[in-house]
C-alpha cells in the first residue's frame, strides 16, 4: 500500500498525518468512507445555509452564496 496516499487521506479525515503504520486496503476503504461522509455532511450544511439565506430574502442562490462568503461562512466548506 502507498503510505503517502494513506497519510494524505488520514490528514484529510483527521487533520493530522498518520505515522508508523502499514496501511491495509481495509484502512484505505475506511478512511475513504469517513471522508465521503464528512463531505456529504458539509454539503448538507452548505445547502441548509443557502436555504436559510433564501428564507430571509436572498433572491437567488448566487446572492445567498455571496452573503455567506461576505459573512466568511463559506470558508468552512473550502
Amino acid at each position: 500500500m502507498d503510505f503517502q496516499a494513506y497519510s494524505d487521506l488520514h490528514k484529510d479525515v483527521y487533520g493530522v498525518r498518520a505515522r508508523n503504520i502499514s496501511p491495509t486496503e481495509a484502512d484505505f476503504k475506511f478512511l475513504q468512507s469517513e471522508l465521503d461522509s464528512q463531505l456529504a455532511e458539509a454539503r448538507k450544511d452548505e445547502d441548509r445555509s443557502i436555504n436559510a439565506c433564501m428564507d430571509v430574502g436572498a433572491p437567488d442562490i448566487d446572492t445567498a452564496m455571496r452573503w455567506l462568503e461576505e459573512a466568511d461562512v463559506h470558508s468552512y466548506w473550502a
